[in-house]
């Protein structure tokens, strides 16, 4: 199903694509430009061309009617996708609705900065975001003002991600609606709007794109936070990196293209297709991901993909918008030293059995480890972890002189393995 699909399922009262059009793709609340093109680089899902402006007065101009801004509203929520083009230093307009005393508006500025913020007669509403946004790096914005009567929060959103960071803390406006406006913008307002309650003139450009912007009114705008991150979010989110489908050992080799590899932060790093073979297991075999992406991995399949850790891969942040399911493990080592408890002499050939008891992902008595120690006493073995397993273990040496007692492997596996030295008493 297409972008546009998941977005008008959750029911906006209208929606602009920017796919080279300024239509209202949902009413009759199409928008207007001044000095506003568009190009031929689309920043999420199922279009393939974004709105761009990047000189003073450039914007989009939305009309004046209930739904959007020239009534009071007790819920509203807009959201859409943005990406900076350059480093913004005074306050900018990405979007916004009002003047000098009534505003609904997502500001960028402060070094990449965003601002989150509704102000009435009454309040002055302000989310902070986390990080500064990238250059050419996309982002989805979201912001949902709820009254007292509902849910009394101004909620705010990047790439689906809940932003805390305000005032007042609280984010409550304590007021049942949300006074009315002048139009909707994007880009540079037309004419002096507040940013903190105070009159500002943005006279410098917004230089940024635009994709599928959506505003819900009243009942409509009950969005929740599932709903923000895997709809508006996730499924609309463009992959650096797709594995197409095919085989099991096709899509393997084709992921191992991306060894000893560093992934830029991002929306989306790496998009898996479906395996035709079905439920499938992949490696990452060394690929590490910047900590600012958003989504590490994400699997369109229906299936279940078990995708493995290994060699310092660090995958943690997947997503599964087809229905599909990722069992996530990271690849750990089991570690077991043998020694003569008398004079620490390493024993060689020493019988090591561990087994997983209740409590974790393995059923119990899942055997793990059935091996003999090495010249150096040491037996290992690889473990694919998912979470804290506990286990039973113990080391016999009864098969040749010197024998000894039955030693014991105290758990659990952990995401750090499992090392331990035993010490065995003989038994002569």
């Amino acid at each position: 199903m297409a972008y546009s699909n998941d977005l008008d399922a959750l029911s906006p009262d209208h929606r602009w694509s920017f796919d080279n059009t300024l239509n209202d793709q949902i009413g009759t609340a199409h928008g207007t430009a001044t000095g506003a093109t568009f190009v031929t680089t689309p920043i999420c899902a199922d279009v393939a061309y974004s709105l761009l402006t990047d000189t003073v007065t450039e914007r989009v101009s939305l009309p004046s009617i209930t739904t959007i801004n020239n009534s009071a509203q007790t819920r509203k929520a807009v959201a859409g996708w943005f990406v900076a083009t350059a480093i913004q230093n005074p306050p900018k307009n990405i979007y916004g609705e009002g003047d000098e005393t009534q505003a609904f508006r997502i500001i960028l500025g402060w070094g990449n900065y965003l601002m989150f913020e509704v102000d009435s007669s009454s309040f002055t509403l302000q989310i902070f975001g986390d990080v500064a946004l990238e250059v050419d790096r996309p982002y989805h914005l979201c912001a949902i003002f709820e009254g007292n009567g509902y849910g009394n929060e101004f909620r705010a959103y990047l790439d689906g991600v809940k932003q805390i960071n305000a005032e007042p803390t609280n984010r409550q406006p304590d007021t049942a609606t949300l006074a009315a406006r002048t139009v909707g913008e994007f880009g540079d307002p037309a004419g002096t709007v507040a940013v903190g309650g105070t009159a500002v003139i943005l006279i410098a450009p917004i230089t940024g794109r635009w994709n599928e912007w959506a505003i819900w009114d009243g009942d409509d705008a009950i969005l929740t936070d599932t709903e923000v991150r895997e709809e508006l979010f996730e499924k609309g989110a463009l992959a650096d990196i797709t594995i197409s489908s095919g085989t099991e050992s096709a899509m393997q080799t084709a992921l191992d293209s991306y060894v000893d590899t560093i992934r830029s932060d991002a929306p989306l790093c790496i998009r898996i297709e479906d395996c035709t073979d079905g439920d499938f297991t992949l490696e990452l075999d060394n690929i590490t991901f910047n900590a600012l992406a958003s989504i590490h991995v994400q699997y369109i399949g229906n299936d279940t993909l078990t995708l493995i850790n290994i060699n310092g891969s660090d995958c943690s942040i997947v997503s599964t918008p087809a229905g599909g399911t990722i069992t996530l493990k990271t690849r750990v080592m089991l570690t077991i030293t043998v020694k003569d408890v008398t004079d620490f002499s390493v024993i060689v050939g020493a019988r090591v059995y561990i087994e997983a008891e209740t409590g974790g992902d393995l059923p119990d008595e899942t055997e793990i480890m059935n091996t003999t120690t090495n010249g150096s006493g040491v037996a290992t073995v690889s473990f694919d972890y998912t979470s804290s397993q506990p286990i039973v273990g113990r080391v016999r040496k009864s098969s040749a002189t010197t024998f000894y007692q039955t030693g014991t492997i105290s758990g659990p596996i952990t995401s750090s393995g499992l090392t331990q030295t035993v010490l065995l008493i003989p038994d002569e």
